[in-house]
């Protein structure tokens, strides 16, 4: 054969071994590709993978996927119990206040067993004011997946808590953000909180997991869990439209909070569940504070609630009670002085179409009924406590003062100027002695 031709002939036999060989490689990638050999794994040891992650990179994450708290709490030995008994698509743990180093740590350790991860990033919350501002951004949201052409694929979710105060908070993940949809999960559609709680360890299945210590009261607050951030922007605006005297205003910030907080501490002992009302709640949605001219608290509380030992314990805890109206059953309300101020406790009735609270006039035994669209609670922080207002909160107000809940009132009438005030009949004059009950 001449030398050019066998030059050819060989340089054609390599060019075909080649082709052959780039698509035997990538054969075999795809092969081995498709079988997905982490995807494959069975959820529990997806979830065992991801806890030794952790464990090795030091981050102390816990449990807070309901059905796994619940499976641990029930002593379930199996893996399918453990991993999930409701088959949502996700898995959710928390993680307390983290270092960077360590979240880091374990999105790279993950990424080597071919999971993606997502990260949110959102402003940090802890010490905005009125007058303060924070640019400051932390890590609250982190989703862990295989990637997966023909379904959802699992999600691994961790929330991270921070804490603020009396209470741990995390944020929310709104649906454009997000991957892929959590829908159904606690811990994404809304901002939450939750009292402190201590961290305890099981050992199952060759696995360490933590799990709050009181499973049976994160997993009630999980329930009531919707936090709501006070508006500053909207505050710093009425603010600079309606300037308040920074003296009597600050005066009685302290004491309104001290009472605040009296209020709180007895209610709380007794499980009895309030809400900013009234004034106090246009307070908080408008300015992120007490309205100084109304020189009282207003609190809500529905009547399935009231028990007869309230009077009692807030009396003893140095609150004179000055007049009892109404009677459980219809309009009932009570009000009591700390030292110049005042304390309004109104408690609510469900109608079919509405919630109410009544109001009495002591001189003429007329009743009055203020009306409100429903609601439920939600958390929130006001003068550094945890506390809580009704959910919506703008139809609430809009309610109770109208379209211009804006612009302020100070010569306020509680029977005449509430835009959801209705006369609501005379209580009999046989009745007075019972249902308008004034001390000095």
């Amino acid at each position: 054969m001449p030398k050019p031709q066998a030059v050819v002939f060989i340089l054609s036999i390599s060019f075909v071994f080649l082709v052959l060989q780039f698509y035997g490689i990538k054969y075999l990638y795809e092969h081995l590709k498709s079988t997905k050999p982490v995807e494959e794994r069975v959820p529990w040891e997806a979830v065992k993978l991801f806890l030794r992650k952790c464990e090795h990179s030091g981050l102390p994450v816990f449990v807070v996927e309901p059905s796994l708290i619940r499976a641990v709490r029930e002593g379930s030995k199996r893996r399918v119990e453990l991993w999930n008994m409701e088959n949502h698509k996700s898995v959710t743990f928390g993680v307390l206040e983290p270092g960077l180093d360590q979240l880091h740590l374990v999105m790279s350790a993950m990424k080597h067993e071919n999971y993606e991860f997502w990260e949110k990033n959102y402003r940090d919350p802890r010490g905005i004011s009125v007058l303060r501002r924070t640019y400051r951004v932390v890590p609250t949201h982190y989703l862990l997946w295989v990637p997966a052409k023909d379904h959802t694929p699992m999600l691994i979710h961790l929330v991270v808590f921070y804490k603020r105060g009396e209470f741990y908070w995390h944020s929310s993940i709104t649906d454009e953000e997000q991957p892929y949809s959590l829908e159904g999960s606690p811990f994404s559609s809304t901002e939450g909180t939750f009292s402190l709680f201590n961290i305890s360890n099981v050992y199952i299945d060759e696995t360490n997991i933590h799990v709050p210590s009181d499973s049976f009261t994160f997993l009630k607050e999980i329930e009531t869990s919707e936090f709501i951030e006070c508006n500053y922007t909207r505050a710093f605006h009425f603010f600079s439209e309606y300037p308040n005297n920074k003296q009597d205003g600050e005066l009685f910030k302290r004491k309104g909070r001290q009472l605040l907080v009296i209020a709180k501490q007895i209610l709380d002992s007794m499980g009895i569940p309030f809400w900013l009302s009234s004034g106090t709640c246009l307070g908080w949605f408008r300015q992120c504070d007490l309205i100084p001219y109304s020189k009282d608290v207003d609190l809500g509380i529905f009547i399935k609630d009231y028990r007869e030992e309230l009077i009692s314990l807030l009396e003893g805890a140095g609150l004179a009670l000055t007049h009892q109206f109404g009677k459980v059953s219809d309009s009932f309300e009570l009000s009591f002085m700390y030292g110049d101020i005042k304390l309004d406790i109104f408690f609510f009735y469900f109608d079919a179409d509405f919630i109410w609270n009544g109001g009495t006039q002591a001189s003429t035994g007329k009743k009055y009924k203020y009306i409100f669209p429903h609601f439920h609670l939600c958390w929130t922080e006001f003068l550094e406590l945890w506390i809580r207002v009704p959910c919506p909160t703008e139809p609430y107000v809009h309610a109770n003062y109208g379209p211009k809940w804006m612009i302020p009132i100070p010569g306020w009438d509680w029977k005449a100027s509430p835009n959801n005030v209705i006369e609501n009949g005379q209580w009999p004059k046989k009745e007075w002695n019972e249902v308008i009950q004034l001390y000095e």
